[in-house]
């Protein structure tokens, strides 16, 4: 059995938050598309509830004006061009207010089911789309069966509704007979509310089963295996060797942090001058060796030489003698044998100088 079909099966885990965020980058998100038109035709129903008889009218208007100047009028060129700026202008003014509610609820619907999700990653190249055994996996897919059996439902309710509406309103439809036809459009306005109201009836049901599914089937797709959930661990984490490794570092830094407030116990702080410090003390007949007790590199080293300063802690510059020891002995440690010689001449004269310093002599 080959790596991806294992891995297809043994996905039961559900997908973890740092997945999800990958996939919201890639613009892999949950989405309705029926909410998206309900949201649209709930826009659309209530324009037309606030603004229809006034759209209408306007409308009315216009037809009348071309109208009027339709006998008169010659069809050359110029005339035919400002006729038609005339007509495109009075249609954006009156049906502006419908087209731009419903490009903003369009937004709007797709910000409230998903966030603010911006990708170029759908925009990239991908040849397996091109791969023709893909495109029969996906038209046989659950999910396009899924969406024709909808589409069909839909249709079929749809068509009852409007079956329904239809016969309803003949009675009304054929009492028009008899009336001014001045009144047909807020007549007919009237009666197209109504079956919108009851089709969005249906579009909400719809919707809601539809947003439903979405939602169980992306999380379906974004399903885990175990073999999957460790590779993300060790990619987000890093490799378990390198975490240790970072750990250790991690404790040796606040060992050397910690270890600078004992610099005031040291005899002697040794600089490579102004990158590294290292700080040794050496108690006779209690040590086998002078052991390192704090060293620091960069602000570390600064903060250590200002201690010694303040507490009277010689420093000596031996930029040789300071590297080696910081790189060869951890804190807490003796000094190594090959470090005698220079560590003992450092420390004789350190001596010395107290020494002096009392007025006793060695």
């Amino acid at each position: 059995m080959s790596s991806g079909t294992e891995q297809e099966q043994d996905r039961n885990e559900p997908a973890t938050p740092f997945k999800l965020r990958e996939a919201r980058k890639r613009g892999q998100v949950s989405k309705s598309l029926e909410i998206n038109s309900l949201l649209i035709l709930s826009a659309a129903l209530l324009v037309i509830y606030a603004l229809g008889e006034q759209i209408i009218a306007r409308q009315l208007f216009l037809c009348r004006s071309l109208l009027s100047v339709a006998s008169p009028l010659e069809m050359t060129g110029a005339r035919s061009l400002g006729l038609f700026e005339f007509t495109v202008e009075s249609l954006s003014s009156i049906l502006w207010p419908l087209l731009g509610i419903l490009v903003l609820t369009g937004v709007l619907a797709n910000l409230f089911q998903t966030g603010p999700v911006f990708s170029f990653f759908p925009l990239k190249p991908d040849m397996s789309r091109l791969n023709p055994v893909n495109g029969f996996k996906r038209l046989f897919s659950k999910k396009m069966l899924f969406e024709t059996i909808k589409t069909i439902i839909k249709m079929i309710i749809f068509g009852f509704v409007l079956y329904f509406a239809i016969v309803a309103l003949l009675p009304a439809l054929m009492s028009m007979v008899d009336l001014d036809p001045r009144a047909f459009p807020i007549l007919l306005l009237k009666h197209g509310r109504g079956m919108t109201f009851k089709l969005l009836l249906v579009v909400l049901l719809i919707a809601l089963i539809d947003l439903l599914y979405s939602r169980w089937d992306f999380a379906q797709q974004m399903k885990m295996s175990r073999r999957e959930m460790k590779e993300e661990v060790k990619r987000r984490e890093g490799d378990p060797q390198i975490r240790m490794r970072r750990r250790q570092l991690q404790k040796e830094a606040v060992k050397r942090a910690g270890a600078i407030q004992r610099v005031p116990e040291a005899d002697v702080l040794i600089t490579n001058p102004t990158h590294l410090a290292v700080a040794l003390k050496y108690e006779r007949g209690e040590m086998v060796t002078p052991r390192l007790i704090a060293k620091g590199a960069g602000e570390l080293a600064v903060q250590m030489r200002q201690i010694a300063r303040s507490n009277d802690v010689p420093i000596v510059e031996n930029k040789s003698l300071a590297r080696r020891l910081f790189n060869k002995v951890g804190i807490d440690q003796g000094i190594p044998g090959t470090f005698y010689p220079e560590v003992a001449r450092i420390l004789a004269w350190i001596y010395l100088q107290r020494a002096e310093r009392k007025g006793e002599v060695i």
